[in-house]
């Protein structure tokens, strides 16, 4: 586990590197595998960088920034609001449905967000950490 949470920023820019790759490879290509490719890549970033977040959101080892908290409560929206539709979707009334709908956009519009935040974050442990290793 400390070889990931050392190497975790690298982890996170290999991933999302290549999501823009392959996201770059959408608009030249008509093939839904690549789209389907791209889907994975995208939760798999989502997976990796709260995984990531939480364990270090927990861990006594890194400070609690209020950049790490925000990213925290944002990004469990996200995750809690996203695994409810999942699971209960089809016991959904209309109305609750449309709310869904605005949260699905409003995830949209966050998820940008939360994955360069989390990069950020995971840059400035790592930068953080080589400094109280020289101390």
């Amino acid at each position: 586990m400390k070889t990931i949470l050392r190497y975790d920023s690298k982890i996170q820019l290999v991933l999302i590197i290549l999501f823009v790759l392959t996201l770059f490879a959408t608009l030249f290509s008509d093939e839904n595998f690549i789209i389907t490719i791209l889907l994975i890549e995208f939760f798999l970033i989502a997976a990796v960088q709260y995984s990531l977040n939480v364990i270090k959101f927990f861990s006594k080892k890194y400070l609690k920034t209020d950049s790490r908290k925000i990213y925290m409560f944002l990004s469990t929206y996200v995750v809690t609001g996203f695994l409810i539709l999942i699971i209960f979707n089809s016991f959904l009334a209309d109305e609750l449905k449309n709310l869904f709908e605005l949260m699905v956009i409003s995830w949209m519009i966050l998820s940008p967000f939360l994955i360069f935040q989390s990069l950020f974050i995971s840059c400035s442990d790592s930068k953080n950490n080589v400094k109280s290793q020289i101390i």
